[in-house]
């Protein structure tokens, strides 16, 4: 969208507060010695002061009536404390547990960075790139694309998937391996080093009856033959509960939250199956026997500037155009090897056939 585009976007949303007067606008610019980057600067005297963005939205200026942040009404007197230590960054929109998005507001394109308290192997909070600028960032927020990826992943997975362009179909070379029988897939997966035991008849019984669903044959006995999770490319299938020492939460929590929970991402009968990273999840369809993979990549599609028209769907999710075990034998043939791009796998689906579009 252009910058024009998204002032007019957010204006139109309903219930938004009022614009912001020039001399609070000035006041900011006047306190962090520079001028805002010239979007934020139009998005609070022409559309609204504060309230715009994900969730309740980022934080306004003096005079704001903004209501939905504990500690401040506006930018001005959150960001007082920082200013000395991280000269420029603005604190500009709170997502909870401490985790923010922060504007740097020396470059005119205002790029968006993260911090996160929670994560890092050190005793300081970390502070990264989101590989967003204002505009981008605000754009995934007005079609729902962040709130979805941060739900489902986590805003440093978003930076990861911005952080490279991604291969267009006409960039691969690619060619689908013959597709392995269930047999010949479980003899092969059998034989793999340091996977987890099976998991047990009553826990996949129990799982199905959480989810509401029959599990794809083939799934099934990857579970109750071979290993309950860790099977399959990026971090393995998830395995059924109690939490598997893989995966955590398992397959019935992510599908509980994310799939029959208050905010359902995909339709039912969806199950969340493997997590590439990057933002990027592989879900199978349980209402096919055949079991068919989608890919869920909210983020995505990112192409280059040059190749905006990739012809790519856009959609969060998306199917892979291929079956679970078409999806293992992928795997299984390393076609998926340690220097795969999740990324990539729009172009693979692309390369397999022709979109569909799932039912419910």
């Amino acid at each position: 969208m252009t910058e024009d585009e998204l002032v007019e976007a957010i204006r139109a949303i309903p219930g938004l507060l009022p614009p912001a007067s020039p001399e609070a606008v000035d006041e900011v610019e006047q306190f962090i010695g520079h001028p805002l980057p010239p979007l934020l600067r139009r998005l609070y005297l022409e559309a609204a002061n504060g309230g715009f963005g994900p969730r309740d939205g980022v934080l306004g200026v003096a005079g704001s009536e903004y209501e939905h942040h504990a500690e401040a009404a506006d930018i001005l007197s959150f960001n007082r404390d920082s200013c000395d230590e991280f000269p420029g960054m603005l604190w500009l929109f709170d997502w909870g547990c401490g985790i923010w998005s922060v504007m740097d507001s020396r470059d005119p394109a205002g790029p968006m960075w993260l911090w996160d308290p929670n994560i890092g192997d050190s005793d300081e909070p970390l502070f990264a790139p989101q590989n967003m600028t204002l505009a981008e960032w605000l754009t995934e927020s007005l079609n729902g694309n962040l709130e979805d990826a941060f739900q489902t992943s986590g805003l440093f997975s978003v930076a990861e998937r911005r952080a490279s362009f991604d291969v267009c179909p006409g960039e691969l070379a690619y060619t689908p391996p013959e597709c392995l029988t269930d047999d010949e897939i479980i003899a092969a997966v059998s034989t793999l080093p340091c996977l987890p035991p099976p998991a047990s008849s009553a826990a996949v019984i129990e799982a199905e009856g959480a989810m509401g669903l029959s599990l794809p044959p083939l799934l099934r006995r990857l579970y109750l033959e071979v290993a309950n999770g860790g099977v399959g490319p990026g971090g393995g299938i998830l395995g059924m509960p109690p939490p598997d020492a893989y995966q955590g939460t398992g397959i019935v929590f992510h599908y509980e939250v994310w799939t029959a929970g208050r905010n359902p991402r995909v339709p039912p009968g969806f199950a969340w199956l493997c997590y590439w990273g990057t933002a990027i999840w592989s879900l199978v369809d349980c209402r096919d026997p055949a079991g068919p993979m989608w890919i869920w990549d909210p983020m995505g599609p990112h192409p280059r500037p040059d190749q905006a028209d990739t012809g790519l769907d856009r959609s969060a999710l998306t199917p892979q155009n291929m079956t679970l075990a078409e999806w293992l034998t992928e795997w299984l043939r390393g076609s998926f090897a340690t220097d795969f791009r999740p990324s990539t796998l729009r172009a693979v689906a692309a390369c397999r056939g022709r979109p569909v579009r799932p039912a419910g």
